[in-house]
């Protein structure tokens, strides 16, 4: 069930995004009207269209008004502004969050000006109105993105969330769990408190134990041989020699192998109960 209203604001932080620029993150109110009629004035057809479906010839200041001067228990907006030299805010981005009729859940929404996109605006946004939205109790918030609007699309799915298509819908049904969801294996194992196989101590190189691996290989050779010399389906004694070394040089080198592998095993088991 979600918390009871009013819910907690977002408070403003300052955010340092992909082009280096230092931006503000906070709440917009009824005083910030004039800051999103310039934003929509400066903001390019296609834009509006792939958030509104449709083209907003004139923002009215009253207009901009109703959008931001709204009652925090039903709706939360928040922007992202830049501060120029002479201290004067420019909207960059804008996000809200409107609570569903039944209370149960909530609708989320952003728009990012042309001049500033592929900076991360819209996964901030994204971060903290899904914040709010956790606050309050929701267990998802959802969204309406137009087919078209591919980045926002992806957006919404690097965020985790479920994407609904429909065959005769031009916007994508979007379900967004408050929470990211973590997988069992996204966090590297811990480490262990002995030394791991994969990586063992390089010991100094022997030329007697060299030597006597060479002898022991040698004798399992001419094991091999003699085991194998006898099944060669041949009464040519080159035709013998040839298939019967060559069958005891092959079973020989799986011999090599085995021998290093119970080596390396032995010492490992040996060095870890020091």
């Amino acid at each position: 069930m979600p918390l009871p209203l009013p819910t907690a604001s977002i408070p403003a932080r300052t955010l340092i995004l992909r082009d280096g620029r230092s931006y503000r993150l906070r709440p917009l109110s009824g005083a910030d009207a004039g800051l999103v009629v310039e934003f929509f004035r400066t903001l390019s057809p296609e834009t509006i269209r792939s958030r509104y479906g449709y083209l907003i010839r004139n923002m009215t200041p009253e207009r901009a008004h109703e959008l931001v001067a709204v009652a925090p228990e039903h709706e939360l907006p928040l922007g992202i502004l830049e501060r120029d030299a002479a201290g004067r805010e420019t909207l960059c981005a804008m996000g809200r969050l409107v609570i569903a009729p039944d209370g149960r859940a909530a609708e989320c929404a952003f728009l990012v000006h042309d001049h500033k996109r592929r900076l991360g605006m819209a996964s901030r946004l994204l971060h903290y109105l899904r914040l709010a939205g956790r606050r309050r109790g929701f267990p998802r918030l959802f969204a309406q993105v137009r087919r078209d609007n591919r980045a926002m699309l992806q957006v919404f799915r690097a965020a985790g969330a479920q994407l609904h298509f429909s065959h005769d819908l031009d916007v994508v049904e979007i379900d967004i769990p408050v929470r990211k969801t973590k997988f069992l294996f996204d966090k590297p194992p811990a480490a262990t408190s002995f030394p791991h196989m994969a990586t063992p101590e390089k010991k100094p190189f022997s030329f007697a134990k060299l030597a006597a691996d060479l002898v022991v290989t040698a004798i399992a050779f001419v094991i091999f041989y003699q085991l194998v010399n006898s099944h060669v389906p041949s009464s040519d004694p080159k035709t013998v020699m040839f298939f019967g070394a060559s069958a005891a040089a092959c079973m020989t080198g799986v011999f090599w192998i085995a021998m290093q592998m119970l080596k390396t095993v032995y010492r490992f088991q040996r060095d870890s109960g020091k």
